[in-house]
């Protein structure tokens, strides 16, 4: 049975299966810092500026850089420490190529196998990121934050009857990495209230179309729901090597 509050964290499973609390805090702000892109690709991350910036003690962030090392959203650097791992273009591509594939395909089979219990969590994940300001409208981080995590609640819920736990974590992932090159490449503060309202009728559509069983159509929907994200951060990847020429197409880049 699915429950229906959907405060849990599905997004961040463990590599530690007893990671301290303040190990915990410290991955979960780190994680949500480098997602939005408040810490840019490249930026290194030295020992006392993340203690004084995020108020812990070394032992829980070397826990939680281990973490997020494994996670490849930091790069281990030897003895020099750690910085937050580049973005690319071809990164970027191999991610999408991915995400297509499984998120497709794990939305077939949660159509296939959702009850009425699965229809309940996405109706009400959709009620709570309704109650939230649509994207590019909203001036408050905190605000913007929640607004995230209710959208990701929302897509995780449309999947979350597939069947497959590995699947779900490895979606998962791909969609925390994926959040990043959009925040970065194609923030929302450029999304107009025509295009807020297009997306937030996509979501209604997507949801009503998923419970009703009309598999081809909401596969449609959703890819042109990703695409026009994923055409938005292609374009300022253009942009970005018009202007800083010639830039290797593989090459990692740090934002400043």
């Amino acid at each position: 049975m699915h429950d229906v509050e959907p405060d849990l964290n599905f997004e961040d499973p463990r590599i530690d299966p007893q990671p301290t609390t303040l190990a915990v805090a410290a991955y979960e702000n780190l994680r949500r810092d480098i997602r939005s892109g408040s810490l840019s690709p490249g930026e290194p991350l030295r020992t006392e500026w993340l203690r004084n910036r995020y108020q812990t003690g070394v032992s829980p962030l070397r826990e939680a850089l281990a973490r997020l090392a494994a996670e490849h959203f930091v790069t281990a650097e030897g003895k020099r420490g750690f910085r937050v791992s580049k973005i690319s273009e071809d990164d970027f591509d191999q991610l999408v190529d991915i995400r297509k594939n499984l998120e497709a395909q794990a939305l077939r089979l949660s159509i296939a196998n959702g009850d009425e219990n699965w229809e309940a969590v996405i109706v009400a994940n959709y009620h709570r990121m309704t109650r939230t300001t649509p994207p590019g409208l909203n001036s408050d981080p905190v605000a913007e934050e929640k607004r995230e995590s209710r959208h990701r609640k929302f897509h995780h819920a449309l999947l979350s009857a597939c069947g497959s736990k590995w699947q779900l974590r490895f979606l998962d992932q791909l969609t925390g990495h994926l959040e990043r090159y959009r925040r970065i490449m194609a923030p929302r503060s450029k999304i107009t209230h025509l295009i807020a309202d297009e997306i937030e009728k996509e979501h209604l559509l997507l949801m009503e179309h998923v419970i009703n069983r009309n598999v081809l159509t909401a596969l449609s929907i959703l890819n042109d729901h990703r695409r026009r994200t994923y055409s938005a951060i292609k374009n300022e990847f253009r942009n970005l090597s018009a202007e800083t020429e010639p830039l290797e197409r593989n090459a990692g880049i740090s934002i400043r």
